[in-house]
Parts: C-alpha cells; sequence; structure tokens
C-alpha cells in the first residue's frame, strides 16, 4: 500500500515540476496563460517579430497572400500542407486527445471558408515536439496578409520555494502515514 501511494504521489510531482499531464497521457499539453499574437497586414514575414516562435523548429507566419506557413522549414505557403510540421482540429484543448486531426487548409474548409476558422476553438498539435496547444484565430486579413489569434503557453514551472514547501508536505505526510 505504501509504494502505491509513493508511486501516485511520485507521477503527480513529476507532473507538477514539468508542468505536463503524468505519463500515462500522450504529448505535452501547453495549459498555460493564454497569448495574443498578430502578424499585421503587408509586414515582413521574415522579421521575427512577425511570427510566432512557438519552438526552435515551429515558426508561424505570413505573407501578403494565401495562408500562415512555418517559417522555420518553409519560405511560403503550400496548399494542404503549410504549416509545415503541425496538425489541426476544431475542439478545446481538454479534449486534444479524442479530436481528429489534419492539415491546416483542410482544418478550416479550403479556400471560400477561411473565415470561418475566426472565434473558433482549436487544438494544434506540433508533431516534431509532440506539443498539443489551445489556439483561436481572432482576425484573417484578405489581400495584403496579416492574421491574430490567441493561444495557449507552456505552463509554468513552480518555483523552487513553491517546490521545496511541496516537498516538506509531501515528507511529512509519509511519516504520519508511517505512525
Amino acid at each position: 500500500m505504501k509504494t502505491a501511494i509513493a508511486t501516485v504521489t511520485a507521477t503527480a510531482l513529476s507532473a507538477l515540476l514539468t508542468g505536463a499531464l503524468p505519463a500515462m497521457a500522450q504529448g505535452v499539453i501547453w495549459s498555460g496563460p493564454m497569448m495574443t499574437f498578430s502578424n499585421a497586414p503587408g509586414s515582413d514575414w521574415t522579421q521575427p517579430a512577425n511570427q510566432d516562435h512557438l519552438t526552435s523548429d515551429v515558426w508561424i507566419t505570413r505573407s501578403t497572400s494565401q495562408g500562415i506557413f512555418n517559417a522555420a522549414l518553409e519560405s511560403s505557403y503550400a496548399h494542404f500542407y503549410s504549416p509545415a510540421g503541425t496538425e489541426w482540429a476544431y475542439g478545446v484543448l481538454a479534449n486534444y486527445a479524442t479530436l481528429s486531426y489534419t492539415d491546416w487548409e483542410s482544418w478550416f474548409g479550403s479556400r471560400g471558408n477561411i473565415y470561418s476558422m475566426v472565434g473558433q476553438d482549436a487544438v494544434v498539435h506540433l508533431i516534431n515536439d509532440d506539443i498539443y496547444l489551445g489556439i483561436q484565430f481572432t482576425y484573417w486579413g484578405g489581400n495584403g496578409g496579416g492574421f491574430a489569434y490567441t493561444r495557449s503557453t507552456p505552463a509554468a514551472v513552480p518555483e523552487p520555494t513553491t517546490m521545496a514547501l511541496l516537498l516538506a508536505g509531501l515528507a511529512t505526510l509519509a511519516r504520519r502515514r508511517r505512525k
């Protein structure tokens, strides 16, 4: 019984330290605070300020026309492929494991339906890093480019003082259970 409690406590502590779900879940879930990214119409997509650097190999941006693409791996938008290294699904982050993912263009329904994605909850899977994040487009510009969205960020890792208090509490609990 004590071993089972210690295993559960260790799993919970690991999840707390990494900001991720326990090992039984797949992927890393970015459940931290929401942030807003916007790319103004006519902006230079090659400038880092106009790219949302999610990871070292996923930088979301848009040129003056067509769709979004991954500037870390692509130099322009490619139909039914871009942004490279991502897959998309409508839904909320809490349901990430049960959603059906596809490329970005198939996700929103192709050319004529692009504005239908604005205001819809969605989840993006960053394939290479196996990260899932919530996203909602808030603006889509026509010719001239531009787009904006809010998205989740990595969960905050507790500061060392918080961890010391947590560990002290767990040690006290373990001692009390032994008595």
